[in-house]
Formats: structure tokens, C-alpha cells, sequence
């Protein structure tokens, strides 16, 4: 432990200084009260023995003077005792309430940068051990703050407050006392670092753990339908085997750490009891005082018990904000630019110029060059892996490129600040994912008011109103995770009800369609046409049937634009697209049969 033990939490417990300080001031209010008990103690004790003796001499009188003493002095025990209960259980409420709001504070942190980083972040970092960091880490800050402030401070009162009355009373017997105190050093400064290290792993094989069930029940129907069941329940017991071995480790330095603290603190009550035993026989300490120190004696050994406890909390609450801070000192890989503005509404001028963009060492995009006018539609085909998402992604600043511009309306996308550019793109990915709410809430997502008639025309448009009488509460009937209840058409039709919506200025769909049999494709088609004349569009399909009427067709291979036209022009220059053109074209003339 450092010599303050609160600095990795400070920027946390700064706004509760207040509290904080109220919670103190009733902690060494509770202390002092504390330590006044076993005083009174003694004076009631001998006091007892002084009337015992009076009554065996047949000094009535002064017996019964004793006797209405000691009455006395239990009554101001019992005052005391009622008192420290009341500083005690305000100090509680105070310390307990900070922890709490620190942890919400935390939480609430950690989350707003979970938002804020790239999705590249979430590729590398499996979700199991972000959660792990939000659940279990969280747990030990809120744990070490809760008690930690409160142990140490009472260490800190406790210790000198005892210590000076146990001097006052027998000196030499207090040095005695304090023998083992260096040994005891010694062991919590050696076991408190390997406490840290093995909280660390078990946490990093919890979060490993937790990583494992979030992915096969995510993936469940691929579970069962490759029936990996068995073998997911190998994998899942070696992980928890792995922790419970990493847990035993950490147990077997605590099994030896806090028994050693007993001995020890035992060792000083046999030097105390061997010692002050002779000294009571020599009458050099009455039996009032004796018990005091004793008494003393256990405030001076609790302190040296709950700090191994302490300690414990302590390297596994440091361990976990070491871990909370390592995501929130992540820096996003696309933030707003110290140049970029807020902008209101764009007209849609996109211009891809000299742009090249690559994974790590993989280049995927090579010079693009091209410029869709405002309220045209760029529909863009190619082979699988041919580069067509990672060009819809580098226009919302999904993604960036290494060299080259992404134009809007002839500036760089990052000149326009992420949240005012995003506001205003529809975007509709490839993969569909849906919240687990309603339908309704599903459309209307990030949008603070939604009008009935405004629900109703984007999922007229989407085609998604003619399902919504054979759902169970039609607009209100929540989905499953993830939308399971939903088929994959339903569910990319929810998908493009939530982007038009919005009424953006650039739509782009990715592949958007894919799920729609024919026929309703051709009715969402219907509908978007006048959609889309109304704003630029982005269509990646393919079919042929999607994207024959778009004004702009660009044709990726290899990352590179290999054609571009419209359809009658690119099935006349007879290449790449009109290749794809007839073997589509012989597909539907076979499904036909």
C-alpha cells in the first residue's frame, strides 16, 4: 500500500468531500466514545472491589456507596454504548451512500466511453471481458470504498487513542504489547503484492469465462444445430476449472495471511496476560485497570485483524480500477477534429477522391475516385470481399481512410463534427441488429419524438406494416433478443423503417435487401423511389434486379473500380457486371420452371 491509499480514487471520492468528511467526523466521534467505555469500566470494577471488601470488613455504609457507583457507571456505559450506535450507524449511511455513488459514477463513465470508442476497439476486445469490468470490477471498488475509508481511519484513531491509554496506565506493559507489531509489517508487505497479482488473473479469467457464455448464447441455434453441445461444455469447464485453480491460489495466501494475524495479535495477549498477570500480584496495577488495558488491548488488536482484510480489499479494488481505467483511457480512433463544425444539414454532394483504405497490412480499397451528385442514387456490386462495405463505412466515419478524402458537399467528413454528420446518414448494415423492446421503439430508435404517423409511413415504406397484423400487439410486441422472434426479412425491413425515418439526407444501404423474397423487393423499391429521390443513396446489393435503375453503378474488384456506368451501359460494355447480369438472368429463368 501506498501512503495514500486513496489516489487511484481520488478524481472519484472529489465530489463527496462533504460526505466524506461527515462520515469521519462521526467515525471519530464513535472512536472517542469508544474509547471512554473501558475507562469508566475500570472505575466500576474497582469500585465494585472496594465495596466488597468494605462489606467483608462490615462497612455497610461504604458498600452500599459502591453499590450505587456502580449502578451509576452502567448507566453512563449504557449511554455511551447508545451513543456510539447512533455515530456509528450515521457514519455508515454517509460512507456506504459515497461508495455507492462513486460506483454509479464510474459505471456511468465506463459506459459513456464504451459508446465513444471505434468499432474497431470492439473487434479486438471480447464482450465477455467488458462486462467482467462493469459487474465483478466495479464490485471490488464499491467493496474497498465501502469499508476500506472506514478501516483505515479507524486503524488510524483507534491505534493512538488505545496506545496512549494503555501507556497512561502501565507503560512497560503497552512496549510489550507492541513486540510482534514488526513481524506483522513485514508479513502484509510481502502478501500484499502477490494479493494483487492473483486477484488480477482471477478477474482476467473471470472476464474469459464470462466472454464464453456471452458467445454461445448468442450463437445458440449454431450451437445446436452443429450439435456442439458436449464439446461447449468441455470448453466451458476447463475455463472454470482454470478459475477455480487461480481462485485456490489466492485462497492459500489468505488461508496462511489471516491466521498468521491472529497468532500474531495472540502473541501480544500472552506477553500482556504472562506480564500483568505478576504485576496484579505485586499490586502494582489494580484489577480495574488490568481488565481496561485489556480491553485496550482488543481495540489495539481489532485494527491489526481488519487490516489484513483491508489490505485484501484494498490490492483487489486497485487491481479492478486498474482494469476499469484501461478502457477509459482508451482513446477513440475517430473523435472530432479540433476543426470540425456543427452543421445543421447537408445537401449530400458525396466525392470519394484518391482514397485508399487497408486493414492492419491488407489494403482492401485502391485510389477511389468518384462523385455522386446530391439526390442520385450510386449503387455499388462486386464479388464477396471486393471492398463494397468498407466504402459505405468510410461516409459516416465508421471507419477512416489512411490516404485520401471523403467529401460531403465538397468538405472532408471530418470537417463536420461525428454526431451532427451521423444525424444526418440513414444506414443500414449488412448484419441487422435489433434491441430487445418493442417494434415500435426498434423504428423509432434514437429519435426523441416519433409521431404515430410518422411509425406508420416508415414501415409502409419498409413493407413492414402488411406483418404487423399477424404480430401479437402489432407496433408494441417486444422482440427477442437480438429480434429472434423475427425472420431475417422482418427483421431487415425493421432495419430500413428505423433509417428512413429519419428522413436522412444520405441513405445507405448495405445489402439491405438480401433477406425480401423478390416480390417485396420490389414493392420496398416502389416505395423508396420516392424516398430516394429526395436525398443521395448508397445501394450495395447483389442482384442486378436491386440496382438496374440506380443513376450511378460503380463495379469493385479487387478493392479498385473495375466499371462504372449505368445498366444498359455496363450490360452493353460486357464485362464483369453484365457477366453477373446473365447469370442472374438464367437463375430466375430456371427458378421459373
Amino acid at each position: 500500500m501506498t501512503l495514500n491509499p486513496f489516489k487511484p480514487f481520488t478524481e472519484y471520492l472529489q465530489p463527496y468531500k462533504q460526505r466524506i468528511f461527515i462520515g469521519l467526523l462521526l467515525l471519530a466521534g464513535a472512536q472517542l466514545v469508544s474509547t471512554g467505555i473501558p475507562i469508566v469500566m475500570q472505575w466500576a470494577i474497582d469500585t465494585a472491589k472496594a465495596g466488597y471488601e468494605a462489606g467483608l470488613a462490615g462497612q455497610d455504609t461504604v458498600m452500599e456507596s459502591a453499590v450505587g457507583d456502580v449502578l451509576y457507571y452502567s448507566a453512563i456505559i449504557l449511554g455511551l454504548a447508545v451513543l456510539q450506535l447512533l455515530l456509528s450507524v450515521g457514519m455508515r449511511w454517509a460512507l456506504n451512500s459515497m461508495a455507492r455513488f462513486v460506483e454509479y459514477d464510474i459505471r456511468r463513465k465506463y459506459f459513456d466511453r464504451l459508446l465513444l470508442l471505434s468499432i474497431a476497439y470492439f473487434h479486438r476486445t471480447p464482450t465477455g471481458d467488458l462486462m467482467a469490468r462493469a459487474t465483478n470490477d466495479l464490485n471490488a471498488i464499491r467493496m474497498f470504498l465501502a469499508f476500506g475509508i472506514r478501516m483505515i481511519v479507524t486503524a488510524a484513531l483507534a491505534f493512538p487513542m488505545s496506545l496512549g491509554v494503555m501507556a497512561a496506565i502501565d507503560w512497560q506493559l503497552a512496549v510489550y504489547s507492541l513486540l510482534p507489531m514488526p513481524l506483522l509489517a513485514i508479513v502484509m508487505n510481502r502478501v500484499a503484492a502477490k494479493i494483487n497479482v492473483g486477484f488480477r488473473e482471477v478477474q482476467e479469467q473471470f472476464a474469459n469465462i464470462t466472454a464464453r457464455v456471452q458467445e454461445n448464447l448468442a450463437g445458440i441455434r449454431v450451437v445446436k444445430a452443429y450439435v456442439r453441445r458436449k464439446m461447449e461444455i468441455e470448453v466451458f469447464q476447463n475455463l472454470n476449472q482454470e478459475y477455480l485453480e487461480k481462485n485456490r491460489v489466492l485462497i492459500h495466501i489468505q488461508s496462511l495471511f489471516y491466521p498468521f494475524m491472529f497468532l500474531i495479535s495472540g502473541g501480544s495477549r500472552v506477553l500482556v496476560l504472562w506480564i500483568g498477570g505478576g504485576v496484579i500480584i505485586r499490586n502494582e496495577l489494580s484489577m480495574g485497570e488490568f481488565v481496561a488495558f485489556n480491553a485496550y488491548l482488543t481495540r489495539l488488536v481489532f485494527p491489526m485483524i481488519t487490516l489484513g482484510w483491508m489490505i485484501d480489499r484494498y490490492q483487489r479494488g486497485v487491481a479492478s480500477m486498474k482494469r476499469i481505467r484501461e478502457v477509459l483511457n482508451e482513446v477513440p480512433e475517430i473523435k472530432d477534429t479540433e476543426h470540425a463544425q456543427q452543421t445543421s444539414e447537408i445537401r449530400g454532394d458525396l466525392e470519394f477522391r484518391n482514397m485508399t483504405f487497408a486493414y492492419d497490412d491488407n489494403t482492401i480499397l485502391h485510389d477511389i475516385n468518384l462523385k455522386v451528385p446530391a439526390g442520385s442514387i450510386l449503387a455499388i456490386v462486386g464479388r464477396v470481399g471486393s471492398g463494397k462495405t468498407t466504402l459505405a463505412r468510410l461516409i459516416p466515419r465508421m471507419i477512416e481512410a489512411q490516404q485520401g478524402e471523403v467529401l460531403i458537399d465538397g468538405k472532408p467528413v471530418a470537417d463536420y463534427t461525428l454526431s451532427s454528420l451521423r444525424a444526418q446518414i440513414g444506414f443500414v448494415p449488412q448484419d441487422t441488429f435489433l434491441f430487445s423492446d418493442t417494434v415500435r421503439e426498434n423504428v423509432a430508435f434514437g429519435m426523441k419524438e416519433v409521431s404515430d404517423e410518422a411509425v406508420d409511413w416508415a414501415t409502409g415504406t419498409s413493407q413492414l406494416q402488411k406483418d404487423l397484423n399477424d404480430f401479437p400487439d402489432g407496433l408494441e410486441t417486444l422482440m427477442g433478443e437480438r429480434g429472434v422472434t423475427l425472420s431475417g426479412g422482418q427483421k431487415q425491413r425493421t432495419a430500413l423503417a428505423r433509417a428512413v425515418i429519419r428522413h436522412p439526407k444520405i441513405l445507405i444501404l448495405d445489402d439491405a435487401m438480401a433477406s425480401v423474397d423478390t416480390h417485396t423487393e420490389d414493392e420496398i423499391l416502389k416505395r423508396l423511389r420516392g424516398v430516394m429521390a429526395e436525398r443521395t443513396t448508397v445501394l450495395i446489393a447483389h442482384r442486378i434486379s436491386t440496382v438496374k435503375d440506380a443513376n450511378h453503378i460503380i463495379v469493385l474488384d479487387g478493392g479498385r473500380i473495375a466499371e462504372q456506368g449505368t445498366h444498359d451501359e455496363l450490360v452493353e460494355h460486357d464485362g464483369i457486371y453484365a457477366d453477373m447480369h446473365r447469370r442472374q438472368k438464367l437463375s430466375d429463368e430456371i427458378s421459373d420452371l
